[in-house]
């Protein structure tokens, strides 16, 4: 399982079945709400959260092929970790937590921490006061700890288990709560929630009605990697003013090769010769040849003695040679 879970970079994606109950708790306001996803994977379940209400997506995703499919699903992506990403606090309406089941990197700060944990201390800052926590672990990870977070941060919760198919494999919960507009531990809820590992809990129903009104939501001004997406950059600067303005004034016909301004001397044909710029079919009639020009690196190899030691040494260079195809098929080395 360990192994398994390594390789899985530690996703085990929400089932949309599941998603759909969870969505049965969930009342959407009238204009925007914002769906915050940390690790979003290809972003099917927020997408499904979401549904047809009036909302806007955000995911984070690790994996590259799992990020470029996410774009696809969701309104806003950024490719990376939620550590490396900077994002506006109290912005989100909605916190959709299911965190990779594994241990932090070793040699870290929280490298003795499971990420369950993590994920949930790293994030819960970006959720809105009255804000609906969805929180999907193992029923077994929900340790005193985390118990503590959660009733210190959070009120009003239910918690259920998966259906049976589906909580077979790993035994997982689904933790609803809404986020305080003042932070204290709440004795009587970390009491309920620090024995959830060891309690039967009930299959997830659908909701007669929906239990948490989600905040109306305005912009999130802040959402973006500290680190550089290359392919994003990529994009950006296609589409950047700066860009447009440099492609309009530099436009130069790719098979047009303009007249120097002074005449070439020796050594500047030498360097054309020799890079391969003068290459191809040259002259008419008798004296039509072919050119053809490169540079090599040569490392050549040197031995001495210093006192007693042999030292050996590769010292590398650099040889230009321009061969010459003759009509009648003679090769004549120029340089």
């Amino acid at each position: 399982m360990r192994l398994e879970a390594k390789i899985k970079m530690g996703y085990y994606p929400t089932p949309l079945a599941v998603v759909e109950r969870i969505r049965s708790y969930l009342k959407f306001p009238e204009y925007n709400a914002n769906l915050f996803d940390p690790c979003c994977g290809e972003g099917l379940a927020l997408k499904e959260l979401k549904g047809d209400a009036k909302a806007t997506t955000y995911g984070i995703e690790l994996d590259q092929y799992r990020a470029e499919e996410a774009k696809g699903n969701l309104d806003r992506v950024i490719k990376g970790s939620y550590e490396d990403a900077r994002i506006s606090h109290n912005a989100f309406s909605c916190l959709f937590l299911n965190p990779p089941y594994d241990w932090g990197v070793p040699d870290t700060e929280e490298g003795n921490e499971r990420k369950e944990k993590t994920f949930l201390k790293g994030t819960v800052r970006y959720l809105q006061p009255s804000g609906a926590l969805i929180y999907i672990i193992s029923q077994k990870r929900l340790n005193n700890d985390i118990a503590k977070i959660l009733s210190y941060r959070f009120q009003d919760f239910n918690v259920f288990r998966f259906p049976d198919d589906e909580y077979e494999a790993f035994k997982q919960i689904v933790l609803f709560g809404s986020k305080k507009h003042e932070t204290f531990l709440d004795d009587k809820e970390y009491d309920k929630l620090r024995i959830i590992p060891e309690k039967e809990l009930e299959e997830i129903p659908y909701s007669g009605k929906p239990l948490y009104n989600l905040p109306l939501a305005g912009p999130v001004h802040l959402f973006r990697s500290s680190s550089i997406d290359e392919d994003e950059l990529e994009r950006e600067v296609e589409n950047s003013v700066l860009w447009k303005k440099i492609r309009e004034n530099a436009q130069v016909a790719n098979d047009y090769m303009g007249r120097p301004p002074l005449p070439l001397h020796k050594g500047h044909l030498g360097l054309l010769l020799a890079n391969g710029c003068l290459d191809g079919v040259v002259g008419e009639g008798k004296d039509r040849h072919v050119v053809r020009g490169k540079v090599e690196k040569v490392v050549s190899k040197y031995e001495e003695y210093d006192g007693d030691t042999l030292i050996e040494r590769d010292v590398e260079s650099y040889r230009v040679s321009v061969k010459v195809l003759r009509k009648d098929g003679d090769i004549i080395t120029l340089m």
